[in-house]
């Protein structure tokens, strides 16, 4: 469909496996009802939260619960049931809810629940992907794939990296290397950012100026789920890692929690692409987008399975099939432009140096002695029940308005 030189177009985003984008806010166990037995969380609607207290005469109670002990190992739909409560008042509390077959990690205690990080939603507590996250990956495998077609052009800013992170490696004080990586990085993918998609000339305005970012022709609304589908699931952080623990296993569950979009889940957001900007860097279609954003994802993904793939093999056969990577949890190598601007030729200095950032970034890690095949040596997952995934593929296609 054009219009006035735009062309507008539906997508459907299919969640592969699933997907989380955080909203910023974090549950502590007295703020989230969970039905141990029936593996559910509920998420209070507050306003009948506070309404409930006051109407049952438990405000004072509530109050005293928390000040028990540490909030933190309370169940408080068990509290709510002592106090003669029905599971169907409770279930009347909740403004969406979530599949959680455990809350609680390796070695603490069964009624010590964790923090839950929430996703993103609208009001109403409906999950939704904001429209800036989907451009914000599809530009990165953009940027990728104008790296890749001229390497040339922006071999001087790999070199310019280089340089920068062996001074910081030479650097005797610890404390100001992780700003010093940040800096680094973000000059030089501001620098990258300039050269590959400032092209638009306008008027009494300099190069390094956002508004000549070719980008600007490329506006996408947030994805939403039907009306009817607001469930979620809540997935602990699963690392397969190259180091085999005592307990023989390649697996470490990481005490982290997040709520999630689940798997097979879709929903719906709209492209509008103005071609007369996209050109001038080369983008000629809608197709042409969603090409650079998956040669991108299975750039990071095959680099993974050369390592992971004997292993996890239904996990990528699964992750085939996916156009983009979004959100928390996706790892490293969904973010980072350092293999594009090194090249083949690079391919071992990139790793070398990404192990060393890692190293001042987490300093428990030790990266440097144990990516001798991969950096970071850690594939993201999430397993619930029996199901395992890589978390963040999707699908696009388009489909009629």
């Amino acid at each position: 469909m054009k219009m006035s030189g735009l062309v507008c177009k539906e997508y459907e985003l299919s969640c592969i496996s699933p997907l989380h984008i955080g909203s910023g806010e974090k549950l502590s166990a007295f703020e989230y009802l969970y039905d141990r037995k029936g593996e559910t969380v509920y998420f209070l609607d507050e306003s009948k939260w506070i309404s409930f207290l006051d109407k049952r005469g438990l405000m004072d109670e509530f109050a005293a619960f928390l000040e028990q002990r540490s909030p933190r190992g309370r169940n408080l739909w068990e509290w709510l049931l002592g106090k003669g409560v029905q599971e169907r008042e409770l279930r009347a509390l909740s403004i969406r809810k979530a599949q959680a077959v455990k809350l609680t990690a390796e070695g603490e205690a069964k009624e010590k629940l964790n923090d839950v990080v929430c996703q993103t939603t609208l009001a109403d507590g409906a999950p939704y992907i904001p429209g800036s996250a989907i451009k914000g990956a599809l530009r990165t495998g953009i940027l990728c794939a104008i790296i890749k077609k001229k390497p040339q052009r922006f071999q001087g800013f790999w070199q310019d990296f280089l340089r920068g992170a062996q001074e910081i490696l030479r650097s005797g004080n610890p404390r100001g290397k992780k700003g010093a990586w940040r800096r680094l990085a973000a000059d030089v993918s501001r620098k990258v950012e300039q050269e590959a998609l400032h092209a638009l000339s306008l008027p009494k305005q300099q190069a390094r100026d956002a508004v000549t970012s070719a980008l600007r022709g490329l506006r996408i609304s947030d994805a939403v789920c039907p009306a009817e589908e607001k469930d979620t699931v809540i997935l602990q952080k699963l690392d397969a890692t190259t180091k085999r623990k005592k307990d023989g296993r390649m697996e470490s569950e990481i005490p982290l929690f997040r709520e999630c979009i689940p798997a097979g889940r879709k929903l719906r957001f709209s492209l509008t692409a103005d071609f007369s900007m996209l050109e001038t860097v080369g983008i000629a279609s809608c197709e042409e987008i969603f090409e650079a954003s998956r040669a991108y994802v299975w750039d990071g993904l095959r680099r993974q399975e050369s390592v992971w793939g004997r292993k996890y093999a239904p996990l990528f056969e699964e992750a085939a099939e996916a156009d983009c990577l979004l959100g928390g949890g996706t790892g490293f190598l969904a973010k980072t432009l350092i293999h594009a601007l090194a090249g083949q030729e690079g391919e071992s200095a990139a790793q070398r140096t990404i192990a060393a950032y890692l190293d001042d970034a987490f300093s428990n890690h030790k990266h440097k002695s144990l990516d001798s095949k991969i950096s970071p040596r850690t594939l993201k997952m999430a397993e619930l029940g029996r199901d395992m995934w890589i978390l963040g593929l999707c699908r696009m296609r388009e489909v009629e308005r």
